[in-house]
């Protein structure tokens, strides 16, 4: 929810034109539903809808800025224009399902119709969130992604949804423009939300922190960060990233003074460094600006999609740098690629066609 009012009036997105009315149910696999009860918002704060597992890509998370009983009194005032799929009690985890993931809540602008809304109990006076509550909405997340093929990614920057093919996303980098252009106006899910903390249930169902990511993957700084010859704030820095520079994990997880460092090979930098993961998010793919290598004889063409022209074709272990995309087009993964031999265009991704070098 927003941060600065106590009673937010949100705008309905693309989903709120969405045809009205339709009876409210429960999903066809609510045997699986982590939610302890249903109590349905009331029908003139969310859109009824019929979407299935091709329209949902994201998870966006909140904070409520109030009780849990008030974040839910007020989704079934029918003046609130506001709704969340869940909403999470902070002391015991405890959840109610308010809007069916086939509808659409409004929770979050014009990024309402393709996600799923997660609301956690917080108010200032209580000042933190629980690991109970974590752990709650983490298996919430974990059944979402199984039902809907969510990938279990967290962002966050505004930019990402115009390229990833989904993921988990804060409300205040949800994207508030179909472009990308800027984000949600919000400082939601607030000072004391911690995705990073988040993320360690995730994958975990005992609470101890399913790993954030795999070797080989893309990924890029989130904010200013070091790398140092060795895991450990005791260990010599061999450069300073940006935030926006990218990297391949090559090695880790290891703990170490109270941190979770992976060793990356940062390719702006080329250097090769142990990072802390909070400092660290994964790429849709790619990033813009990871290096890649084409594993066999690939097309490089004039725009992304089968109907544009070959202007090229590159052999087997070229390197490029990825500049753009993806786009989905004929049903595959199209990449912006300048590569070294001082071509660019389209390139399909899927199959192993290319991998980060």
């Amino acid at each position: 929810m927003d941060m600065k009012l106590p009673r937010r009036t949100l705008l309905k997105a693309t989903g709120a034109s969405m045809a009205a009315g339709g009876a409210v149910a429960t999903t066809g696999t609510a045997a699986a539903d982590p939610s302890d009860t249903w109590d349905p918002a009331h029908s003139t704060n969310y859109s009824s809808s019929n979407r299935g597992a091709s329209d949902i890509n994201w998870i966006v998370v909140h904070v409520t800025v109030g009780e849990y009983s008030g974040a839910i009194n007020w989704f079934k005032n029918s003046d609130a224009n506001v709704s969340a799929h869940y909403v999470i009690r902070n002391s015991d985890g405890h959840t109610t399902k308010m809007v069916d993931e086939s509808d659409v809540a409004w929770h979050a602008s014009e990024f309402n119709s393709n996600s799923i809304g997660i609301e956690h109990e917080w108010t200032e006076s209580q000042g933190f969130i629980s690991d109970t509550m974590y752990e709650q909405s983490a298996e919430i997340i974990e059944n979402l992604a199984d039902q809907y093929d969510i990938p279990l990614n967290y962002y966050r920057d505004h930019t990402v949804p115009c390229d990833a093919s989904g993921g988990i996303i804060e409300h205040r980098h949800a994207p508030a423009d179909s472009h990308c252009g800027s984000s949600n106006q919000t400082a939601c899910p607030g000072p004391d939300w911690d995705g990073d903390r988040l993320m360690k249930f995730v994958g975990s169902t005992d609470g101890g922190g399913g790993d954030a990511f795999e070797d080989g993957q893309a990924i890029h700084a989130n904010t200013t960060v070091n790398t140092r010859e060795s895991p450990g704030t005791d260990d010599d820095v061999l450069a300073t990233l940006e935030e926006g520079d990218v990297g391949k994990i090559v090695n880790g997880p290891v703990e170490e003074d109270g941190d979770t460092w992976w060793g990356i090979h940062w390719t702006d930098a080329d250097v090769w460094g142990w990072s802390v993961e909070q400092f660290i998010d994964a790429c849709p793919t790619f990033c813009h600006g990871t290096r890649v290598e084409t594993t066999q004889d690939l097309n490089v063409r004039a725009g992304p999609s089968l109907d544009d022209d070959v202007i090229h074709t590159v052999s087997s272990g070229q390197i490029g740098e990825v500049i753009a995309g993806p786009q989905s087009t004929d049903g595959y993964q199209f990449w912006e690629i300048e590569y070294d031999s001082e071509v660019t265009g389209w390139s399909i991704a899927d199959g192993g066609r290319l991998v980060v070098e």
